[in-house]
């Protein structure tokens, strides 16, 4: 039976070939010298059996869609879901589903169409290594490529859905700082490390020790501490408004402990509380590879940036503000705090109270 006018047609193509069938559709008519018209073709795609081929024309034709998309890579795909998805959060956050997506390059440029569960199933487990974040990272970048495949009708199945996280990849281990190590920060406070690669693109050496006795007598994030600006200090009423993405309650007031009160004032010279000689604000991982890592070496420690926060929450709990405490989550910026109760002085005399009663 012929296929009615516009519906496309298939063609056996000669030769011994592995997908002989091709299935063609009018892309127009062109016109010759002498007048004729010439029609063209776009391909939709070379199959094994004529059988599979009317089951692609039948399926396109149930639901055509623009056929200069069906190449469309995943690659071109994380570029539009990134840039949708990505511009309320944190630097870095930002920077960590890059890092994440780096771990996709094998597949970048496979047609989404192309894309099965398997290829993304080994992406996962072929870092199952690395921390459970990653892999959650992971699975959120194909939950989001596929979902906005499936919204432009690139796709009739998504395969993101049926994704499994490793279950035995490597747990986060954490440890708290002891108080004697506190102390060796103190004595330590002016201590310049150089570079480890001797580079001077950003600058010459760095004091951040400090830096670190920020996050253990606050509690603060790593990533939060990193993107702070001076505009958001208030010195005189001992507090820092930050603009967090976390989560809801990550936006906050975060009262300051009256012993790093000076380390703050020390560091509002520029733009943001800590950033290179070329006013830029520091990445993660720069702050963790070449200096965070070098100094637990040359101190003789061992410890991750976020062991600070978990040894901030402990000396808090030891102090009697427990960390299940509304008051105690309202500085951290855990969830489940009551966030909708505006920040009055009284308030904030409470955090300050509550926050000047660690000691380590």
């Amino acid at each position: 039976m012929k296929n009615p006018n516009g519906y496309g047609g298939i063609s056996k193509l000669p030769g011994n070939r592995r997908k002989p069938y091709r299935v063609r559709l009018t892309a127009g008519w062109q016109y010759q010298t002498d007048g004729k018209p010439l029609q063209k073709y776009h391909t939709l795609g070379y199959y094994t059996s004529r059988r599979a081929a009317l089951i692609a024309l039948a399926d396109y034709n149930k639901r055509p869609y623009d056929l200069n998309l069906q190449h469309i890579t995943l690659g071109e795909l994380y570029n539009q879901w990134y840039d949708k998805h990505t511009v309320r959060l944190s630097r870095s956050s930002r920077c960590s589903f890059t890092a994440a997506w780096k771990k996709c390059t094998d597949i970048a440029n496979e047609p989404i169409k192309k894309v099965k569960k398997a290829q993304m199933q080994a992406v996962l487990d072929n870092n199952q290594h690395l921390s459970p974040s990653v892999q959650t990272r992971l699975k959120t970048i194909f939950n989001g490529i596929f979902r906005l495949a499936l919204e432009n009708d690139l796709i009739n199945v998504d395969y993101s859905r049926y994704l499994e996280k490793n279950a035995t990849a490597k747990q986060t281990s954490r440890s708290i700082f002891t108080h004697s190590e506190i102390k060796c920060l103190w004595k330590n406070l002016e201590l310049t490390l150089p570079l480890a690669d001797g580079s001077r693109h950003h600058y010459n050496d760095v004091r951040l020790v400090d830096t670190v006795l920020i996050m253990l007598y606050s509690g603060i994030r790593i990533g939060e501490l990193l993107e702070i600006q001076t505009a958001h200090i208030d010195l005189k009423k001992q507090i820092i408004d930050l603009h967090g993405t976390k989560t809801k309650a990550a936006h906050r007031i975060l009262p300051l402990h009256k012993d790093i009160v000076p380390l703050v004032a020390a560091r509002m010279h520029g733009k943001y509380l800590i950033e290179t000689e070329n006013g830029q604000p520091i990445i993660y991982d720069t702050y963790k590879k070449r200096f965070f890592d070098m100094l637990m070496s040359t101190l003789k420690m061992q410890h991750k940036p976020h062991d600070c926060r978990h040894t901030f929450i402990s000396g808090m709990d030891s102090c009697g503000i427990s960390a299940g405490s509304v008051i105690l989550k309202r500085i951290v910026g855990h969830a489940n705090a009551d966030v909708t109760e505006s920040y009055t002085h009284k308030n904030i005399r409470q955090l300050l109270t509550a926050i000047n009663k660690l000691k380590y």
